[in-house]
């Protein structure tokens, strides 16, 4: 699997708060300058979460690697805002509640998918994100989810769920991978003040 990449506090800020000027650029309705950041030009997977109150307020990202993170960090946050069909789109006096995270993720590392037990028996709770895909139904936990869902069981449960199978089924063609994240949030639960 391959290696994810090492990030320094100070470029973990940088996007951070590039994910934040994107979001309220949005009711602005103009572009703005992004300053390069010392990783930019890094094609990873990634993922932007929104927290209001310690609750899920929005998370949208790819597992693809084909889009560098200087554009996918603002491009998922505004969509983590304002498209994620779970919630409404997020309003301009709720974003100082809010709290961003940004998730860079791995390559994927295909996953034995037989039968469920063969599944749960290779997974590693807080370590491993989880992707299922059967035709045209696919479902992603990221690591963080193991946070809310620390037995395999539930974890997997929950996951196929939210994909749209039976839980307590297990498709003949299912497929599945798993990937490692990088995860940070704005400090101390604060949000990043520009």
């Amino acid at each position: 699997m391959q290696l994810l990449p090492s990030i320094e506090l100070a470029e973990r800020k940088a996007m951070l708060v590039l994910a934040r000027r994107a979001i309220r650029m949005r009711w602005l309705n103009t572009a703005f300058q992004v300053e390069p950041l010392p990783h930019g030009e890094l094609q990873q997977g990634c993922f932007v979460t929104l927290h209001k109150h310690g609750e899920l307020r929005g998370c949208i990202g790819t597992l693809e690697q084909d889009m560098p993170l200087q554009q996918a960090i603002p491009y998922f946050a505004q969509a983590a805002a304002f498209q994620d069909p779970r919630f409404a789109p997020l309003s301009e006096n709720e974003l100082s509640d809010c709290i961003i995270s940004i998730s860079v993720l791995s390559q994927r590392e295909p996953l034995p998918a037989t039968q469920r037990e063969e599944l749960l028996a290779a997974l590693t709770p807080f370590s491993d994100g989880l992707w299922l895909s059967d035709g045209y139904r696919r479902a992603t936990f990221l690591p963080a989810v193991w946070r809310q869902l620390p037995d395999k069981y539930d974890f997997l449960h929950h996951l196929l769920r939210k994909g749209g199978w039976q839980p307590d089924s297990w498709p003949p063609h299912m497929q599945a991978w798993r990937y490692h994240s990088l995860e940070f949030s704005e400090p101390d639960g604060e949000p990043v003040i520009e």
